[in-house]
């Protein structure tokens, strides 16, 4: 394995001959674990990258050695911040949320209660349609040394506004008469569009 989890156990071999001694070294912070002189090794792999040589010697001497660069991995670091909507309105389809993609991790992903992942699962960018609750969108990495720290986005569904409350005002204005004012009890985030009668502005 080129690219062993930092302390993973593994086997590195070669094709042996009977008569011959064959001297294993492994990168800085690795251990040989079994079969140093042998054709076959087992070590516990460290968290630094080199190369696994091997030498072989019979009473002859030392022939030419072999070696083998490795890459030691570990578990994916955490995804980068979730992008996308936080206040989507409920039924909403085709929503996307993201994280930046890292090569070589598979990315989970698991949506509020109701809420459904259409599209996106394993990769870095998922499409959603929003349910009527709230929760958290979470996106967990991993690769094959296991699992890293999941990221997770809160979210909060809108709906429709309810109907305003009774509209205040003078039910019998004069005609001609300025500046009167009709008014309902203010809803935070909410956009009120009013029409009056014909020949009022």
């Amino acid at each position: 394995n080129v690219q062993p989890c930092q302390g993973a156990t593994e086997t590195y071999a070669i094709n042996g001959v009977a008569i011959e001694t064959y001297t294993w070294t492994v990168p800085s912070g690795w251990s040989i674990t079994g079969g140093q002189n042998t054709n076959i090794i087992t070590v516990t792999a460290g968290t630094s990258n080199g190369d696994i040589t091997v030498i072989p010697s019979n009473t002859c001497g030392n022939g030419t050695v072999r070696t083998l660069a490795v890459t030691t991995i570990t578990v994916p670091s955490q995804p980068s911040t979730i992008s996308g909507n936080v206040q989507p309105c409920q039924g909403t389809a085709g929503l996307t949320y993201s994280v930046t993609n890292v090569s070589g991790v598979t990315y989970t992903w698991s949506v509020p209660t109701g809420w459904s992942i259409t599209g996106g699962q394993g990769s870095n960018s998922i499409t959603v349609t929003a349910g009527t609750s709230n929760g958290d969108i979470t996106v967990t990495p991993s690769n094959t040394c296991g699992n890293g720290t999941a990221r997770t986005l809160a979210v909060t569904t809108i709906t429709v506004p309810a109907q305003p409350s009774t509209i205040s005002g003078n039910v019998q204005p004069c005609q001609g008469t300025a500046d009167l004012t009709y008014s309902v009890t203010n809803v935070s985030g909410v956009a009120y569009t009013w029409t009056v009668p014909s020949g009022w502005s």
